[in-house]
């Protein structure tokens, strides 16, 4: 097995290099520090193992450009940033899973064994209307209810049920948990 690995700190990828050549026998390993380092060798790779903090380029940015070339090529998402945004859009990118930096290595091991195994939750995106998701990026772009009703040339009132939706749509427990996972969310299509 060939695995690519991007990730931004020099002793973090070189751990992950020694762990994937001892856990799984005969494979082969490749590190980036950069998603421009990490697209040399994306033809090579049978598996990539990515960070969301690149200095060059957001993980999830770097995701959506290698999917449109290496459609099948089976990413694990391996990040400090265990948010509910991060993990939604790497789903709907069709990451084949979504790790913390402080889950066990086992977890990484088997998630590169069997890359097909489960999928990463977050189809709750997939439920939002293309008005819903409107919402939720004018929201993450620092938009107030108003404008947001301006830009879509609706009501206030309807603003609010559509900021209700979401709440509901994607589990979330207020107001502030909505504009932050919003602000995620559009940081993350940046």
């Amino acid at each position: 097995m060939r695995v690519l690995v991007v990730e931004d700190h020099t002793m973090i990828r070189e751990a992950l290099v020694r762990l994937i050549e001892c856990e799984i026998e005969g494979s082969q390993t490749r590190a980036a520090g950069t998603a421009t380092e990490a697209r040399k060798h994306l033809g090579w790779a049978e598996r990539m193992v990515l960070d969301l903090s690149l200095p060059d380029l957001h993980g999830l940015r770097f995701l959506e450009q290698v999917r449109r070339e290496y459609r099948e090529l089976p990413v694990i998402v391996l990040t400090a940033f265990d948010e509910a945004a991060f993990r939604n859009r790497a789903a709907e990118l069709g990451a084949s899973a979504f790790l913390s930096k402080s889950d066990a290595s086992e977890r990484l091991v088997e998630a590169l064994r069997h890359p097909q195994g489960e999928p990463v939750a977050g189809g709750a995106l997939e439920a939002l209307s293309p008005t819903e998701r409107e919402v939720l990026m004018l929201l993450g772009q620092g938009y107030s209810n108003h404008e947001v009703a301006r830009r879509l040339d609706i009501d206030q009132k309807t603003v609010y049920t559509h900021r209700r939706h979401l709440m509901f749509k994607l589990g979330l427990a207020g107001a502030q948990e909505l504009l932050r996972y919003a602000t995620l969310y559009y940081a993350s299509l940046d």
